[in-house]
């Protein structure tokens, strides 16, 4: 297994774009991908139209009454590619988590 992040600080300059199409590349070449929208404002889970009650906050805080498995909130997005989808809602989970020792 491999895991490829796509980070950076500064807005606008493609790390959606870029993630989208390399799972997308990948999952074509029979590739199984898992591509997990850490985006508070769910660029990928929107440019990938899915939209779900359940997702990734519900996975990382400890503080949801809507606590889940990541297992639970993967979607198909086409052979070979699924998503892990992101929400508003997770922009605050770096204020909740600010207590937490480790």
């Amino acid at each position: 297994m491999r895991i490829i992040a796509v980070a950076n600080q500064k807005g606008g300059c493609g790390k959606t774009t870029t993630s989208i199409n390399l799972a997308a590349a990948l999952a074509l070449n029979g590739k199984k991908v898992l591509l997990i929208d850490f985006d508070p404002q769910a660029h990928a889970t929107m440019g990938l139209a899915l939209d779900s009650n359940l997702n990734i906050y519900n996975v990382l805080s400890p503080f949801t009454q809507k606590k889940t498995k990541l297992e639970n909130i993967v979607k198909n997005i086409s052979p070979n590619f699924d998503l892990a989808p992101s929400g508003m809602i997770l922009s605050t989970l770096e204020q909740e988590l600010s207590d937490e020792i480790s």
